[in-house]
């Protein structure tokens, strides 16, 4: 025990350098997001990129953040506890942001939708829309805004009904190929949950742990 206690010391402190991973994490997920997203809408891939390696590096960065936040506890027990419990809770938020961008990158590969589709044009300016949010979450995520918080997820709760919206919208279709809309109807609900997931970050900021994930009482579905 006295060994691991020094190995902590030399290390420095490990919530502070497990917050710090979060912090990071969150900015790769929403830029890795970001990436697949503006790919989907015509834009080329930067050189190199690769969805996968991407995608493991931030599972890669879920674990070890996990496993300083156990390292932590096994040297502090009663210290920290719910700071421990929320981090472990938000970094699976922003790995789901990942599959979800995995998921975006899928669509967009096999190419099976065209451009002319009114969906096309809706889930881009929505898109738009989501990507300076995210990147705005990031920001406040970091600096611990509690106020900006609140009103930020007010912002994404709004898109997360324009996607609903748009989603029964394709339902009721009569003039919408068949790849068209599961295309875009798997889109719209992709942008959804990672609009949720981010909503469910920012929770952490100004919520008490046992409400971390609860924006408001949502209907069921959503």
């Amino acid at each position: 025990m006295f060994r691991k206690f020094l190995e902590m010391l030399r290390k420095g402190d490990l919530m502070t350098q497990a917050l710090e991973d979060s912090y990071k994490m969150f900015e790769e997920s929403v830029s890795l997001f970001e990436t697949v997203t503006e790919a989907f809408f015509g834009k080329e891939y930067p050189q190199g990129f690769d969805v996968y390696s991407e995608d493991r590096r931030l599972n890669n960065m879920e674990r070890g953040i996990r496993r300083k936040i156990l390292e932590h506890l096994s040297i502090n027990p009663r210290q920290d506890i719910v700071g421990a419990l929320v981090l472990t809770t938000v970094i699976v938020h922003m790995e789901r942001i990942g599959d979800y961008s995995k998921n975006i990158h899928e669509l967009a590969a096999k190419k099976n939708y065209t451009t002319d589709c009114k969906y096309y044009n809706r889930s881009e300016v929505l898109a738009r829309k989501l990507i300076p949010t995210c990147r705005r979450a990031v920001e406040i995520y970091r600096k611990g805004g509690a106020e900006e918080a609140k009103l930020l997820i007010e912002e994404l709760h709004d898109l997360k009904q324009e996607f609903d919206r748009n989603i029964d919208e394709i339902m009721e279709e009569k003039e919408i190929t068949v790849k068209n809309a599961i295309i875009f109807s798997l889109l719209f609900r992709y942008l959804k949950r990672v609009t949720a997931h981010t909503m469910d970050i920012l929770t952490s900021v100004w919520q008490p742990f046992d409400l971390i994930d609860f924006f408001r009482e949502e209907s069921p579905g959503e």
